[in-house]
């Protein structure tokens, strides 16, 4: 394999093809923006470019510097990060701001080790990063170009182990610009993102439009559909909760749950005991499924009346009160976000 020739494929490709007009990408001949690149790529760690458009610029209307994030109360960055899920990067994220800005104003990282060293960035990320803002030359090993290069080298390890990691980061760096190309660096890195993004699809590839169809393992020997090699499969344990919907008047319950955990932080109804029955007075409910990572909550829901459990157990419920109006304020996973927008529908 021409290590030079992948580079050069992936540039030429990226340079016409490649996505342009992101808010976090600079423009022409400027410098791009620390703070930008790296909120976009804790946004994408786990979503998608089409979700995480919307929820960039909201984020930045309300923290355009880093100094405002660190400056916000979590909650407030929790409520902005609202819906998006794995809820953990928007702690971390605050959590490197205030770093990035203890000394009063914004000292960014510059290298790799110093970006790794801050909560919630990994080798890729950091890699991304400093290859964006700095023209350094590190490589990336996000999902998409991890995809790219299992198909590209036939890699035979399964897919999300630390075997196909640990397979794949040397040929990620073998195939760069070759020393003295850092200029390039910021070019290669977005635009062997977006191949795997726009191209190299999970499923139905778009080979007819690849640049790498010639140094493809994969495409060259007609086995594309066999790589990446399928995850070894795991059971996702089920677990079972209970939430009261409580009102009292034109307000509703919520608790805030601990500060570590599934959910840290956010907001959500009250749970109630599986041991007990539900009570008498509660009406409607249902039952939502939310899939985690590593598990899958099934929950069932009721409403019932303040009135009537002060009646019946002698104590108001635990928790505060809001109205409709504060809801869309505050940090709710997405799947009460759901619940509480059927409700009022």
């Amino acid at each position: 394999m021409n290590s030079k020739r992948f580079s050069e494929a992936v540039l030429a490709w990226g340079a016409v093809h490649g996505r342009r007009g992101m808010a976090w990408h600079p423009l022409a001949g400027a410098m791009a923006n620390p703070y930008f690149v790296w909120l976009s790529e804790i946004m994408l760690q786990q979503t998608q470019l089409t979700t995480v458009q919307a929820y960039f610029d909201r984020f930045i209307q309300r923290f355009p510097r880093v100094e405002d994030l660190a400056g916000a109360p979590l909650d407030d960055v929790l409520a902005q990060w609202s819906g998006l899920g794995y809820y953990r990067r928007a702690r971390n994220l605050w959590a490197s701001a205030r770093l990035i800005c203890k000394s009063g104003e914004a000292v960014f990282p510059q290298t790799l080790a110093d970006w790794t060293a801050l909560p919630g960035v990994g080798r890729s990320t950091a890699a991304a990063i400093v290859s964006v803002v700095y023209g350094q030359r590190e490589a990336i090993l996000d999902g998409n170009v991890k995809r790219l290069l299992a198909r590209c080298t036939a890699a035979p390890e399964p897919w999300a182990s630390a075997a196909l990691e640990r397979a794949l980061w040397p040929k990620a760096i073998e195939r760069l610009p070759p020393p003295g190309s850092e200029g390039a660096m910021p070019l290669y890195t977005q635009s062997i993102m977006d191949l795997g993004a726009t191209i190299c699809l999970p499923r139905q590839p778009l080979c007819n439009r690849c640049p790498l169809t010639k140094i493809c393992v994969a495409y060259r020997t007609d086995t594309v559909d066999r790589y990446p090699v399928p995850r070894l499969q795991k059971t996702r344990p089920e677990e079972y909760r209970r939430w009261l919907l409580i009102s009292d008047g034109p307000l509703w319950c919520l608790v805030q749950r601990p500060g570590s955990g599934i959910w840290a932080g956010l907001w959500t109804p009250p749970e109630w005991p599986m041991a007990l029955e539900w009570p008498r007075e509660s009406t409607g409910g249902g039952q939502l499924v939310h899939d985690f990572t590593h598990r899958r909550w099934i929950i069932e829901w009721r409403e019932a009346k303040a009135s009537d459990i002060r009646k019946r157990y002698g104590h108001p419920p635990n928790g505060h009160w809001f109205s409709q109006a504060e809801l869309p304020g505050l940090a709710l996973p997405s799947p009460v976000k759901k619940l509480m927008g059927s409700i009022f529908r």
